[in-house]
C-alpha cells in the first residue's frame, strides 16, 4: 500500500470516528450541549424583534449614495462616456467573489 493510500485510509477512518463520536447517543458531544448555559439555549428571536434588529442596523439612505450611481459593467461602454463626458474612469475589479472573503 503506497503512502498516499494509507494516509487517504486513515483520514477516511478518522473522520468516520468523530462523526460516531458527535452522533453518538452518550457521546461528548450530547454532554456539551446539556451543559450550554441558559443564553446558548434560549429560543430564536420573533419576526418582530428581527425586523426591530434590521431597522437599527440598516444604513441610512446617506451613507447608501453610491448606490444611486449609474455604474457601468461594460469597461468599453464605461469609455466611450468618460470620453464623452471628459471625466476619469473609475475600474474595480475584485479576484473571485467581492463577499467571499468575509
Amino acid at each position: 500500500m503506497s503512502l498516499t493510500h494509507f494516509v487517504h485510509r486513515a483520514r477516511l477512518f478518522l473522520c468516520g470516528g468523530i462523526f460516531a463520536v458527535a452522533a453518538g447517543e452518550y457521546g461528548p458531544a450530547r454532554q456539551v450541549l446539556a451543559q450550554a448555559p441558559a443564553e446558548a439555549r434560549k429560543p430564536s428571536p420573533s419576526a418582530a424583534e428581527l425586523t426591530e434588529l434590521a431597522t437599527a442596523i440598516r444604513p441610512s439612505a446617506k451613507a447608501n449614495k453610491w448606490q444611486q450611481i449609474p455604474w457601468l459593467m461594460d469597461v468599453n461602454e464605461g469609455r466611450r462616456v468618460a470620453k464623452e463626458e471628459k471625466r476619469l474612469l473609475f475600474l474595480w475589479t475584485v479576484f473571485g467573489e467581492p463577499l467571499d472573503e468575509c
